[in-house]
């Protein structure tokens, strides 16, 4: 069975969800102690990838009469998987900030912008430095990641209409749509995204949409390889789905300071294993606890 067979069989690939409890874990252990996984604030990285995949197969499926109804109906689904849940978080951070910090304008400043999908630009605005200690006291620094997301999502909906992915299933158009906003956003980010550049130039790099679209359309582009008879899928799944996983993790326990180099090869190895993990492979068990439910039910059954 190869990789396409899981993507047929259930549109919703549990695998993912294994692969965001990873990426989850990596980033707490790095906030926790940055010694213990170097790189583990990587794990937003991951994110990127994962949320082209998982939007490209949502738009794959969506059929719609009209542009009106297919990009309100695409903001519609948006807004109610993420505003609920931040609106509480901000609101009840903000109150406990408000008792805890002495000067906690800055929190809130980007706990408010989070709203609006915009921390990631006034984090930017004011210089900040993500990886300073200082930041650390703002408990809405990680909701930068969150804002390039929702920036991705007023660009990609309008390339699938354009391209008529949603109608056709024409593959080059929409590639090529990508490719002209991912070359320069990648070269980009490999020419700025460097701690010895200066820290202005540096935090845009780190923060801003245009610098990570291309790591969030590596993962449409996982999905474009599966669902397609492309040529360089075939060669893809042919590595085994342990060797980027254990890559990954390798990564992040690096102790040398390359944060480019990592942040690239974790972002083409995310999307690589999207691609060749398949449903025998020890990974896939991993990723969706089926080798701790068989466990589980050899102990019930003893």
């Amino acid at each position: 069975m190869n990789s396409r067979d899981i993507y047929k069989s259930n549109e919703y690939r549990t695998e993912i969800d294994g692969i965001r409890a990873f990426a989850v874990a990596a980033v707490i252990i790095n906030h926790f102690n940055k010694d213990i996984l170097p790189y583990g604030y990587l794990g937003v990285d991951i994110f990127f990838v994962l949320s082209g995949y998982v939007i490209t197969s949502s738009l794959r499926f969506r059929k719609s009469n009209n542009f009106k109804e297919f990009i309100c109906g695409f903001y519609a689904r948006r807004i109610k998987r993420i505003i609920p849940a931040l609106l509480f978080f901000v609101i009840t951070s903000i109150i406990l900030t408000c008792f805890f910090q002495p000067i906690p304008r800055i929190s809130i400043n980007t706990g408010f912008s989070s709203l609006f999908g915009l921390s990631n630009i006034y984090l930017a605005k004011i210089g900040t430095d993500y990886f300073a200690q200082s930041t650390e006291l703002n408990p809405f620094t990680h909701t930068w990641s969150l804002g390039v997301e929702e920036q991705f999502y007023f660009i990609y909906p309008f390339l699938i209409w354009l391209s008529g992915f949603n109608k056709t299933k024409n593959y080059k158009n929409i590639l090529l749509l990508i490719l002209i906003f991912f070359i320069p956003s990648f070269i980009s980010f490999f020419h700025f995204y460097s701690p010895y550049q200066s820290s202005s130039i540096f935090n845009k790099a780190y923060f801003l949409m245009p610098f990570r679209f291309w790591q969030i359309s590596l993962g449409c582009i996982a999905f474009l390889v599966l669902d397609n008879n492309l040529k360089i899928r075939g060669f893809i799944e042919k590595i085994p789905s342990l060797i980027p996983t254990i890559l990954l993790v390798t990564i992040m326990f690096i102790p040398f300071n390359i944060p480019r180099t990592s942040t690239i090869l974790v972002s083409l190895l995310t999307a690589g294993l999207l691609v060749c993990i398949k449903k025998n492979d020890k990974p896939y068990k991993w990723y969706t606890g089926s080798d701790r439910a068989a466990i589980s039910k050899k102990i019930i059954r003893k």
